[in-house]
């Protein structure tokens, strides 16, 4: 067999077919599609009619094994090149924007960053890839869980976007580095890979300068500036600030500024204040904040808000000025306007306002006031012994005594020279003004000790004019009492005169009577009559209320109508109701000790001393000192006095239950009660005054009254008694409507303790 056979047999072995098929499929590679088919029909039929000899079957073979191999080789480098050349285009295309990349592979959990990434950061270039956490290291505080978060998005398909973040750079500042994410996803639409940009937005030089100019500005500026969140917690404020309000920046940093509230503006205020920075961005207005000492102090605060480019609230910067120093400069300049340089009392401009102001209280309260004119005897005489400056230091001395004793609602004015005016409001009586201008006259009426060591002693002489009788203008009334107060000086000085002459001898009148209570007190002409109290349903006789009687020995009896409000004016109503209570226990555990029931003794308490004393401490000794039993005893208060002092009138209250006494409200319905008020009160007895059981049965009007009084008491636990009750169609009414307890001319009259004991 020649050559020829040989090569034919082996080409149809196995090894030849693959080997051929291996030829032809390389040289499919190498050439074209054409060639390569029309090759393979070649071999087909070299194979068939044994066409070639075997050296050129080999050498064809190695030639087409030889050439693809080649054609591979230039088309991979054709491939590197191209990939070299696209990654140096972006690589030149980032580092002139500014930007470097990266890339996370998330089934290799490696992150490969480019060259300008690490330079950007300080660091030489990593050609290897990198563990994540090499960049979770590089975040600054707080900021690694929101790296986390925006990778989770990624991985979960969903568009993670942009975010700030702040890198560490190799010298270890902060990089501010805006990070761009975007995911990668196979055939199967997972996420393979996260990759995205990073831009440093470290400022240029001449940005780093203006902001160090700011940031001057902001740190040397002499008001004070606050910064916060769009949640309004504060996260930057200046050095003022700190001295303005006295607070630390570490302490206000992730506060909110209501931190400096003062209390002084309610919640409408400030739901008003944001409206406005919500609505316009900005808002400002005077303002009382408070330091951290405790001080309030007021500012002229600005507050705007700051916006991003969508538009979206992202701070509000607070600037504000310690205005302090010019309200006192505004006070001092209206204070120099309107008083007197040398007395530092009212001058006549402010006089005159405020007389014009009590002229339109009196008008709409329906009350009396009075303007007293009060100009010193004998003053001319101490100028021309001791000088000016004594006598200016005396006009010092009479001021500070006027004010310190008159009250914080009476003005008190000079005029010029040795004139004073004095203006009391809301007087019950006109003619209580003669009762003032006496313990005016008394006051200044002494020796008065100069800084030269002149001991000098004047009077004075005061006149007085009534609003309405005596004027109704403020011109009427100071010429008036300028009038009196020369009718005053006519009849010798050291004493005042009315411009009637019938407030003249009311007022002389009132002042004897006060005299002749004070001089009854001492004598113990006053004395306790009693009046009982008695079950409606049942006629029984349950209690009595003491009530006060002054028996004088030159006038008789005297009505209470006439001596309590004397006594209330002049303070002594306090002596007289610890008289009575005294008086009422006394006689109360002397009928305990002959063996008569028991009864419950009620007292009143008057306004003026439940207001301005210690009522717990003198029941207290009261009882301790006459040793009856604090369970017969009920102390009677007036709506009046209980509102006057809200809440304290209920610890005060309950101080009083504790002692074991029992406790009335009086007169009720005539004051102002505040049901919410009164449901907390913790009272016994509710006591219907007797203006509406008058007129029972001729007034309907009464009678719902009566009623709803009596329905309330009862709902609200309160006993229920009728004050007043005179006839027998009151007390059955009063039975009808479930009224408990009555007292009144029915039963009997207020009576002497000896004539109330055969009512046993």
């Amino acid at each position: 067999m020649g050559w020829r056979g040989r090569l034919v047999s082996r080409i149809r072995t196995p090894l030849g077919i693959a080997l051929l098929f291996a030829a032809g499929s390389m040289a499919w590679i190498a050439i074209s599609g054409h060639v390569a088919l029309a090759f393979a029909n070649s071999l087909a039929s070299i194979a068939k009619a044994e066409l070639l000899k075997g050296g050129l079957y080999v050498f064809v073979t190695a030639s087409l094994l030889y050439g693809a191999l080649r054609s591979w080789q230039r088309a991979q480098h054709r491939h590197e090149a191209a990939v070299e050349a696209s990654e140096a285009r972006l690589n030149r295309v980032l580092t002139g924007s500014n930007d470097g990349w990266w890339e996370l592979d998330l089934e290799r959990d490696s992150l490969y960053c480019s060259p300008r990434w690490w330079s950007m950061l300080g660091y030489a270039p990593h050609k290897e890839p990198v563990p994540p956490a090499f960049m979770f290291g590089l975040l600054a505080a707080g900021e690694a869980q929101t790296l986390q978060t925006l990778l989770d998005a990624a991985r979960s398909g969903q568009e993670p976007g942009s975010r700030l973040l702040h890198l560490r750079h190799h010298d270890h500042h902060f990089v501010p580095v805006l990070t761009r994410f975007a995911a990668t996803r196979d055939a199967d639409g997972k996420v393979r890979l996260i990759s995205g940009t990073s831009t440093d937005m470290t400022l240029n030089e001449a940005t780093q300068r203006r902001l160090y100019q700011a940031a001057a500005v902001f740190d040397t500026t002499r008001e004070g500036i606050v910064v916060t969140d769009r949640d309004a917690r504060i996260i930057m404020v200046n050095r003022a600030f700190t001295e303005i309000s006295g607070y630390s920046e570490d302490e206000v940093l992730g506060q909110k500024p209501s931190i400096l509230n003062s209390g002084r503006h309610d919640e409408t205020f400030y739901a008003g204040m944001w409206q406005s920075v919500l609505a316009t961005g900005y808002w400002r207005g005077e303002i009382w904040n408070r330091r951290r000492n405790g001080e309030i102090y007021p500012e002229f605060l600005s507050i705007s808000a700051v916006r991003d480019e969508a538009g979206e609230i992202i701070n509000y910067v607070g600037v504000f000025a310690d205005v302090s120093e010019m309200k006192d400069s505004e006070r001092k300049l209206d204070y120099l306007a309107h008083h007197d340089a040398l007395t530092r009392l009212p001058n006549r401009l402010l006089l005159l306002s405020h007389l014009e102001q009590a002229i339109r209280g009196a008008q709409r309260d329906r009350c009396s006031m009075a303007v007293l004119m009060l100009d010193l005897d004998r003053f001319k005489d101490i100028n021309d012994s001791y000088g000016h400056i004594a006598g200016d230091e005396l006009l010092t001395q009479v001021a500070d005594c006027l004010r310190e004793r008159l009250r914080d609602t009476d003005t008190i004015a000079r005029m010029g020279g040795d004139e004073f005016f004095i203006v009391l409001e809301r007087l019950a009586h006109g003619e209580d003004a003669g009762q003032v201008a006496r313990e005016v006259i008394e006051w200044l009426d002494q020796q008065w000790v100069l800084s030269n060591g002149a001991r000098v002693r004047v009077s004075s002489s005061i006149g007085i004019s009534v609003y309405p009788d005596h004027g109704e203008t403020t011109t009427e009334l100071l010429q008036h009492a300028d009038a009196a107060m020369y009718l005053a000086k006519q009849e010798g000085g050291g004493c005042f005169r009315f411009f009637s002459e019938h407030l003249t001898r009311a007022a002389r009148e009132r002042i004897e009577l006060e005299n002749r209570l004070h001089q009854g007190i001492a004598r113990r002409e006053l004395c306790a009559f009693f009046q009982p109290q008695v079950d409606v349903a049942t006629g029984r006789l349950v209690g009595a209320e003491a009530l006060v009687r002054w028996i004088d020995p030159d006038y008789g009896i005297v009505p209470p109508d006439r001596f309590i409000p004397a006594a209330e004016r002049s303070g002594l109503i306090n002596d007289i109701g610890r008289l009575m209570l005294e008086e009422a226990c006394r006689i109360g555990k002397r009928w305990l000790d002959a063996g008569h029931p028991p009864l419950l003794l009620a007292v009143n308490v008057a306004p003026r001393q439940f207001l301005h004393s210690d009522v717990h401490a003198m029941v207290a000794e009261v009882l301790a000192e006459t040793g009856y039993p604090p369970e017969y005893l009920e102390l009677e208060l007036t709506e009046s006095a209980l509102m006057a002092r809200g809440d304290e009138a209920v610890a005060a209250l309950h101080g009083l239950r504790a002692l074991g006494v029992r406790l009335a409200i009086d007169d009720f319905g005539t004051g102002y009660s505040s049901l919410a008020y009164l449901k907390h009160f913790p009272l016994d007895v509710l006591k219907i005054d007797r203006s509406f059981i008058r007129d029972i049965p001729a007034q309907v009007d009464d009678m719902a009254i009566a009623a709803a009084i009596i329905s309330m008491g009862h709902t609200l636990g309160f006993k229920v008694l009728a004050e007043g009750v005179e006839t027998e169609e009151q007390r059955a009414f009063l039975e009808r409507h479930g009224c408990d307890i009555y007292q009144g001319y029915l039963k009997s009259k207020p009576v002497p303790p000896e004539e109330f004991e055969r009512l046993f």
